[in-house]
């Protein structure tokens, strides 16, 4: 889709008069260069003079109303796609987010959107510029038709040209783009990654040639496109010289009338058309830009809107269940860039209210996958998961997601209680002093003070916001990894029994075997192996209580 189109399919209301606008300002510039070409043939005539001071006021409320209006209703664009593409990446599964990939996603709500910002003025001015020159062309082939034919060859000839070069630079266009999210990859390792490449210089060494490599192929890319784009502006400039200088030389030859007053007249009303060509030329590498940018905006809301949900509904509250089994369950996924296969099952998993799970297995035998897919962030490929009688679909998987809190390895931490308006502020000090972090942070506004915390502290800050959230299940992904030896004691000897009192259901990705093997609560413990469940273990104890 190119810009034009896109401008077209998101501005309703003000298009109409936006053009009209345009329209008359374009007319409003003939209209000067006919007063000017009527006072230097008839000297200083009142009625040319009157034409030049009424145009010139036309020209000026026109260009200040088409310039505001254009930039706002740009930037009204901007903000519904920018709107829209977060309403949809809400509403997206985590397959379709992680198969687009974060630069793609970043890029378009950022940079390409402000693409189309730097556009919108050179939108204006192009639509009065085109304006421009079908009015003063029509002037033209009233004083000269020899004139207005030589004019319309020439043209016709390089915009062939034109054409056939912009062709060629969509595609170029297109990859640089791609080779620019590549290099926001190599940046988010630099930056994601700080303490692994500052800690071995050959990872940094190959990490920052393959940056170099990177920039350096998104910059010859873009080197060529450009040098290609200001060749297509010179070609253009050239043709528009080329006919001046087949209009004063040329056309006189083949046409009696195209001589004295009637060539100063058309020269300088081509000179007003040369004018207009070469602000439509100079904007040419912005629209081609702003085009390729509407593409992508294009191409990802499609790709987003695939896996989109059709259901706008409030989701109701839950604060129970009895059951969630997984039957037969299997899942597969291939990772896009390095083509490795991630699979887990067959499977069958119950989980009851109360209950305590650990799974444990070594790396990469599908705990996180398998946490995920009971979660409901992964669809199954096969199999069913069934909660309290009732088989769990598109159409269903919200209301089952609604029983989850989880914070998985890879956790994100946000600085507001997003979705937790009603905390009360007694529980959040309460909390604070029990993970140890009241002297470290806190809550103001619904914002937490800091988030400079170190790694096992930021887990601790997740898990109190997790249990904010009061939701029936709480899914822990190697929550003590970072933990120190007596917080990772007080987790198993303190909260975990707390929860349980609680009534709470607790599902729990560990390597702690030395703990499990003390612990002294009610407890599965599950280990996982190549995708599978390999052995269930039954922890007794005299803690457990049940939910009321």
């Amino acid at each position: 889709m190119s810009f034009l189109d896109l401008v077209r399919r998101e501005m309703h209301g003000s298009l109409p008069k936006l053009l009209f606008m345009s329209g008359l300002g374009g007319i409003s510039t003939a209209a000067i260069l006919a007063a000017i070409n009527s006072g230097l043939q008839s000297g200083s005539s009142l009625w040319a003079a009157s034409l030049f001071v009424i145009a010139l006021f036309l020209f000026i409320k026109t260009q200040s109303y088409v310039t505001i209006t254009t930039t706002a209703e740009i930037e009204a664009i901007i903000h519904k796609i920018r709107v829209r593409l977060m309403d949809q990446i809400r509403r997206s599964e985590l397959l379709a987010i992680e198969d687009v990939g974060r630069a793609r996603i970043v890029a378009a709500i950022t940079s390409d959107t402000a693409v189309l910002t730097q556009a919108s003025n050179m939108l204006a001015f192009t639509v009065q510029g085109a304006v421009l020159i079908v009015f003063v062309a029509i002037y033209v082939a009233f004083l000269s038709v020899a004139a207005i034919l030589t004019t319309i060859v020439i043209v016709s000839i390089a915009a062939v040209i034109f054409h056939q070069k912009n062709r060629r630079l969509v595609d170029e266009k297109q990859r640089a783009a791609a080779w620019e999210r590549r290099l926001f990859d190599r940046l988010t390792d630099f930056l994601d990654g700080f303490k692994e490449v500052r800690l071995n210089r050959a990872r940094s060494t190959d990490l920052f040639d393959d940056a170099v490599d990177v920039s350096r192929t998104a910059a010859n890319i873009k080197i060529n496109t450009q040098a290609e784009t200001f060749k297509m502006i010179v070609t253009s400039q050239i043709s528009m010289y080329v006919l001046l200088g087949a209009v004063v030389f040329i056309a006189p030859q083949f046409s009696n009338s195209l001589g004295g007053a009637a060539l100063t007249k058309t020269t300088t009303a081509l000179m007003f058309i040369v004018g207009a060509c070469f602000g439509l030329v100079q904007s040419i590498p912005v629209l081609l830009n702003a085009n390729a940018s509407a593409d992508r905006i294009v191409q990802l809301e499609n790709a987003l809107r695939a896996t989109v949900s059709s259901q706008q509904r409030e989701i109701p509250v839950v604060k129970r269940f009895d059951e969630i089994e997984m039957r037969k369950i299997s899942f597969r996924y291939v990772d896009r860039f390095s083509e490795a296969a991630f699979k887990i099952g067959p499977i069958d998993f119950t989980l009851r209210p109360g209950e305590l799970v650990f799974i444990t297995g070594g790396n990469g035998s599908g705990k996180s996958t398998f946490l995920r897919v009971l979660a409901g962030l992964y669809p199954p490929d096969s199999g069913e998961i069934i909660l309290d009688g009732k088989h769990i679909t598109d159409a269903n998987r919200d209301e089952y997601r609604a029983l989850m809190s989880a914070i998985f390895f890879d956790y994100h931490l946000f600085r507001r209680l997003y979705g937790v308006p009603d905390a009360e502020p007694g529980e959040v000090d309460r909390l604070l002093n029990l993970f140890r972090l009241a002297d470290k942070t806190g809550l103001v506004d619904g914002e937490f003070r800091t988030l400079e915390l170190s790694g096992g502290q930021r887990r601790r800050l997740a898990l109190i916001v997790s249990l904010l959230e009061k939701r029936p299940i709480l899914l822990l992904d190697e929550w003590t990894a970072e933990q120190d030896p007596e917080f990772r004691r007080k987790f198993y000897d303190e909260l975990l029994p707390d929860l349980m009192k609680a009534g709470a259901t607790v599902v729990v990705i560990t390597h702690d075997d030395r703990y499990l093997d003390e612990l002294n609560l009610p407890a599965r413990r599950i280990r996982m192996d190549e995708g599978r469940i390999v052995q269930q273990l039954t922890i007794k104890g005299t803690t457990r209580k049940r939910p009321r």
